[in-house]
């Protein structure tokens, strides 16, 4: 079998010869992550001259040895909207050489604190799809695994001492739809969403606020529906409440999720009220029960399946890289601009 050299490694790598050998060599004149990637795949291709001390400081004997166990919590409200993100986590985590353990946490278990039998000693990393609260995820983070979140509390430094947050972008895409609305003559402007809830939305509800303030209207807050409800304005009688509050129909709503959009929409309708005639409206997730929706709606478009990968894919980064400081990231979204949105001249 012929002896793996140097040169080889480099070849694999598209790298220089100098850089490898720096790299294998554990020299601060290279960047961590390169020195991280050369030192795995000198491993992976059998390179003989790894010092034990440098495989120990990236861990990547480790990394590359036996079927790791990957926790997955969320609570039991979840909806379709989730399937694909578990998709994506599944498919990941296959390709990753790990064994998916899904556990719902009930309202009464997070309140009493108790933790899934399956979390013990021989779990590897946690991923978190739902907001808990903080004494809960201290509760996770005691075990010592890593963890990731998607999204996090309204303030995401309540958790970046326990792991790494990965959002879906909401500002600037809610801040477009809502420019939208402004161009097509909304001068007045609601919004209905729990920004108490999670980042994201309260992220969404700023944009709404710097397109309006940028476009020079006078903001009247009692036309915002923002403050903590139990269920979220996940459920057609809050929704239905806030809007039979307001003072009186804005010429548009921005919603901060699809859900809360058809249930706007669904009562406008009864009420008489024509969307998007006399009330434009916005949504955000672009969920495939939305499709057959009239009219459509106006939504920016999220890849669950890829925010699933994304979620495994940073928890697999995370392992071996325990000691890196902890990380938001944020996916891109896209604006879908649809019927609920354009104003009929």
């Amino acid at each position: 079998m012929k002896r793996v050299t140097i040169q080889d490694v480099a070849k694999e790598l598209n790298l220089s010869r100098n850089t490898v050998a720096k790299a294998l060599n554990n020299s601060n004149t290279v960047a961590y992550e390169t020195r991280y990637v050369v030192i795995k795949k000198a491993y992976e291709m059998g390179y003989s001259k790894l010092l034990p001390v440098v495989l120990n400081e990236f861990k990547i004997k480790d990394s590359l040895e036996g079927i790791k166990t990957i926790v997955v919590l969320a609570r039991r409200e979840l909806s379709t909207f989730w399937n694909r993100i578990i998709m994506g986590i599944s498919d990941e985590l296959n390709k990753n050489n790990c064994k998916l353990q899904f556990n719902f946490i009930s309202i009464e278990e997070e309140r009493n604190h108790i933790l899934p039998i399956e979390m013990n000693s021989e779990v590897d990393g946690v991923i978190v799809l739902s907001v808990f609260e903080e004494e809960y995820i201290k509760r996770i983070a005691a075990y010592g695994c890593p963890i990731v979140f998607l999204d996090s509390p309204q303030q995401s430094g309540e958790l970046l001492p326990y792991g790494d947050i990965v959002l879906f972008e909401g500002q600037e895409s809610v801040k477009s739809m809502t420019r939208q609305l402004i161009m097509q003559g909304a001068k007045s402007l609601g919004f209905i969403g729990d920004i108490t809830y999670c980042r994201t939305i309260y992220e969404r509800y700023q944009g709404f606020r710097m397109a309006v303030t940028l476009a020079g209207l006078t903001e009247d807050e009692s036309l915002y529906k923002v403050g903590y409800k139990p269920n979220h304005y996940y459920n057609r009688e809050e929704v239905q409440e806030a809007i039979d509050a307001l003072p009186y129909m804005p010429e548009g709503i921005v919603c901060a999720n699809d859900d809360i959009a058809k249930d706007v929409i669904l009562y406008l309708k009864e009420q008489g009220i024509r969307v998007p005639h006399d009330v434009m409206v916005t949504g955000f997730d672009n969920k495939d029960e939305m499709a057959f929706f009239t009219p459509s709606v106006t939504t920016a478009y999220i890849s669950n399946q890829r925010m699933g990968k994304r979620l495994v894919q940073q928890l697999m980064w995370r392992i071996l890289n325990r000691e890196m400081p902890h990380e938001v990231i944020t996916l891109g979204t896209e604006v879908v601009y649809k019927e609920s949105s354009n104003r009929p001249k």
